[in-house]
């Protein structure tokens, strides 16, 4: 698998989506389009900005989890691993279908 588009990632607009948020990651001076987070997919319209707030963090939340693991024990060191393992494609994903796929 791949490595991930570089942090940080950031809240912005699509111009073919102007009330739907977007995350982008600008690496070089180049902004790159991660994901659309389409208004009335969750449980009511702010969900989208709040779900766009989440995915932005995630480039922040896999550094800090994975420096964190080795102090982790017990069930929470496994949750963690099976987290960054699903991030990094080594542990499947699964899917609205309920099938599994893997990313490697």
């Amino acid at each position: 698998m791949g490595n991930h588009t570089p942090g940080p990632w950031i809240i912005g607009t699509d111009p073919r989506y102007p009330s739907e948020p977007c995350i982008d990651a600008v690496v070089d001076g180049v902004v790159w389009h991660i994901a659309l987070c389409h208004m009335g997919l969750g449980p009511d319209d702010a969900s989208a900005e709040a779900n766009a707030r989440l995915i932005a963090c995630a480039p922040e939340l896999y550094a800090v989890l994975k420096e964190a693991l080795p102090n982790l024990r017990g069930e929470r060191y496994e949750q963690a691993l099976a987290i960054l393992e699903k991030a990094e494609g080594v542990r499947p994903l699964t899917r609205r279908n309920g099938s599994l796929h893997n990313h490697g």
